[in-house]
């Protein structure tokens, strides 16, 4: 069990009362010395009755002198204490105060988090691959939620194909850049929201006073399935991602659940840097 230790004003406080409490014995030890003095003087020795009343005004005004000094070192060690008390009540309040704040923000942060995590969801669920036979034929849906993703990554996977038998000395980037841009063009209107609110997401995460911020990131990397891994990997060495999102999934590790053997080639993993497969510890 702690103690509080007396703070020094309140030490100082109770040495002035002591003091003053003897110093009020000076009244009558100046009366008695001056009664002693009077009578064991001898005649011819005594002064005057004015010399001797100006010795004992003398003395009593020293002592009230000292007197009114300790009084009023008492009194300010008083107002010391007192205000060291308010001060410290006031720090205790402002500390309270921050508390409450952080708590506060951490709840709205929360709230704001899983809401966007929500709202991610919601539009994966929305998404819908329809294709119709023939002309004037109401189109089927052949895909919906995150079963589109494996048929966006076949397509994209074609489209890489291709500029990989047209132009083989391109360089590995490039061939995926031109690839992706070329997919994109088709299904932009489907996958360009998805990853612009995936993105959002992440930069709430990374601009937020949260601490624990890669918590949030691990729940938010857990929605996804490995087919939108890696077009999420892909969407990044593009001009849709390379930008602003590629630096947060690498300093995030957004990438860390990662199935390679989805890579178009195994040298792409080369296009990022190895923070983008690793969380930070």
């Amino acid at each position: 069990m702690s103690h509080t230790d007396p703070s020094p004003d309140s030490s100082d406080s109770k040495k002035n009362d002591s003091k003053i409490k003897v110093l009020w014995l000076g009244f009558p030890v100046i009366l008695l010395i001056w009664v002693a003095y009077y009578y064991f003087q001898s005649p011819l020795d005594k002064d005057s009755p004015f010399d001797r009343l100006n010795t004992l005004f003398s003395g009593l005004a020293f002592w009230g002198l000292v007197f009114a000094i300790l009084l009023q070192k008492s009194e300010l060690a008083l107002q010391r204490n007192e205000l060291e008390l308010t001060r410290r009540e006031v720090r205790g309040q402002k500390e309270q105060l921050e508390a409450q704040n952080r708590t506060l923000k951490h709840q709205r942060f929360e709230n704001t988090f899983f809401s966007l995590l929500n709202l991610f969801n919601s539009i994966v669920n929305s998404i819908e691959i329809k294709r119709s036979r023939m002309i004037g034929e109401t189109p089927n849906t052949m895909a919906s939620g995150r079963e589109c993703f494996a048929t966006f990554s076949l397509e994209f996977g074609h489209n890489y194909s291709i500029q990989r038998n047209e132009h083989s000395d391109w360089g590995d980037r490039i061939v995926c850049v031109t690839a992706y841009e070329e997919f994109a063009g088709l299904r932009q209107a489907l996958v360009g929201h998805y990853f612009r609110t995936l993105y959002n997401i992440v930069k709430f995460i990374a601009t937020s006073e949260v601490e624990n911020k890669q918590t949030y990131i691990n729940i938010l990397r857990a929605q996804l399935s490995s087919s939108e891994l890696t077009l999420l990997f892909y969407n990044c060495i593009s001009k849709y991602g390379s930008e602003k999102f590629k630096p947060l999934v690498e300093k995030f590790g957004l990438l860390e659940n990662m199935d390679f053997s989805r890579l178009l080639d195994l040298k792409h993993r080369e296009l990022f840097n190895e923070s983008a497969f690793h969380s930070p510890s």
